[in-house]
């Protein structure tokens, strides 16, 4: 009998410590990966008509298999920073579409930004349904995301964990939807959810990072995508790593957090996209598939639009131009004007009237691209000086510069483009026998 108080006790203890060791068995990882991409805007292949064609599902797809393959890599969150999403051209619900079942399957975060938006709800839950979406500072998606790290525990039991914080803020991009201010959006988020670390992600410029920098220097980590600014290699502002990825999802930043001993460490990267990332086949596959679904559906958007000239009217083509104009044609050759339909081709493009509007000459007017009986491939003369039926004699118009350039070279675009400088690398005309109306950089 007096053995019982004790027996008791011991299957007391034997029973806590089975709890107690189950609960140290299900330990949270202390480490997390994040891999960031950004401006993918419906490219599901690799782009690069100026460099090596990068970027693209396959390779992305072959980049997270690689990563979570590895010892310990703990979790490996993919995370697209925003304008994921097509929201331009015929076939974006398609592009859409084959996104969005990418994201699901890879089990990616989607951070929306300002052209994201434009689509409106419904669509965005059509194109990506099962995708989770955040934006802070809407009141229709949440605007961070909580990861703990280290300590042991199941579900919200475990207080030895750290918070860590995903938080997507943006701020209005050139032509996009209008979003807040993406420091109130912030500071707001971190009110509703406190956290132990911050990692910040969304479309940011250097003035919107710096002020949320100089406001919150507890910021571990920012990814950022603006345009086509790039970090080749992560920065270091004070205790903040910060890093842009660039354009058309070309580039992968991976951020690996670490909870170790109470402290935050902070792994960051930035890798090309480019040939020497495996491709994963049922990606490639299923991109293939949906490119030539893409490319019917653009030829027909085209034929819709192409009509003929009435007689005496229309579009001659370049090559008219210069048995008169030899020297301004030897100039327009060399330049990128030039060759701006090929350069569709390498992004699947070439027949995208959306494209072609600034890549090819008259596309949509009367006579204009695409013809049989005449070559208007490229930014001819005829795409600045209007159709040239009937000139000579009729005297084609020199318009000011600014105005002629400003609908393909627009903030969105081309967000570097300075009329004045971008003459000077084609600057022509002045030629004995031309029309004498001037420079048109001076009008």
């Amino acid at each position: 009998m007096r053995w019982r108080p004790f027996l008791a006790f011991l299957g007391a203890f034997l029973a806590f410590s089975g709890g107690l060791g189950g609960l140290m068995a299900v330990r949270r990882p202390a480490t997390v990966t994040f891999v960031f991409t950004g401006d993918t805007q419906g490219f599901l292949v690799p782009c690069g008509c100026r460099t090596v064609p990068a970027g693209g599902l396959a390779r992305r797809a072959g980049l997270l298999a690689h990563l979570r393959s590895q010892p310990h890599a703990g979790a490996v969150v993919p995370v697209e920073v925003a304008h994921g999403l097509a929201e331009r051209g015929p076939a974006r619900d398609k592009l859409n579409r084959q996104m969005g079942r990418f994201f699901k399957r890879e089990g990616v975060l989607l951070g929306l930004g300002g052209y994201d938006l434009l689509l409106g709800p419904e669509a965005l839950h059509l194109f990506v349904p099962g995708v989770e979406k955040y934006i802070a500072g809407r009141e229709t998606y949440p605007g961070s995301r909580e990861f703990r790290l280290g300590g042991w525990g199941v579900g919200p039991v475990g207080p030895t964990a750290a918070r860590l914080r995903l938080v997507f803020v943006s701020e209005t991009p050139p032509e996009g939807a209008p979003m807040g201010d993406p420091l109130e959006a912030f500071e707001s988020e971190i009110r509703e959810h406190p956290a132990d670390g911050y990692v910040v992600t969304g479309n940011l410029s250097t003035g919107a990072v710096g002020r949320l920098l100089n406001a919150h220097p507890e910021i571990l980590a920012v990814v950022a995508q603006w345009g086509t600014q790039v970090t080749t290699a992560p920065q270091r502002v004070r205790d903040t790593w910060v890093l842009w990825i660039g354009d058309r999802g070309r580039r992968a930043a991976t951020l690996t957090v670490v909870r170790e001993k109470g402290r935050w460490s902070v792994l960051p990267g930035i890798s090309y996209l480019g040939p020497e990332i495996p491709s994963d086949p049922e990606v490639e596959a299923e991109v293939q598939e949906t490119l030539a679904s893409v490319e019917a559906y653009n030829r027909q958007a085209l034929d819709l639009i192409t009509r003929p000239a009435p007689a005496g009217k229309g579009y001659a083509g370049a090559a008219a131009c210069a048995s008169c104009h030899p020297g301004a044609h030897a100039v327009w050759s060399k330049t990128r004007h030039a060759r701006a339909t090929e350069d569709l081709a390498v992004d699947h493009q070439s027949s995208n009237p959306e494209c072609l509007k600034c890549h090819a000459t008259g596309v949509g007017r009367p006579g204009g691209f695409p013809r049989a009986d005449a070559d208007l491939s490229g930014v001819q003369c005829e795409a600045c000086h209007g159709p040239g039926a009937g000139h000579p004699p009729e005297k084609m118009p020199v318009l000011e510069l600014a105005a002629v350039c400003a609908p393909c070279h627009g903030k969105r675009d081309s967000p570097l483009f300075d009329a004045e400088a971008y003459w000077q690398v084609i600057r022509h005309g002045g030629e004995e026998g031309a029309q004498p109306e001037g420079d048109p950089a001076r009008r």
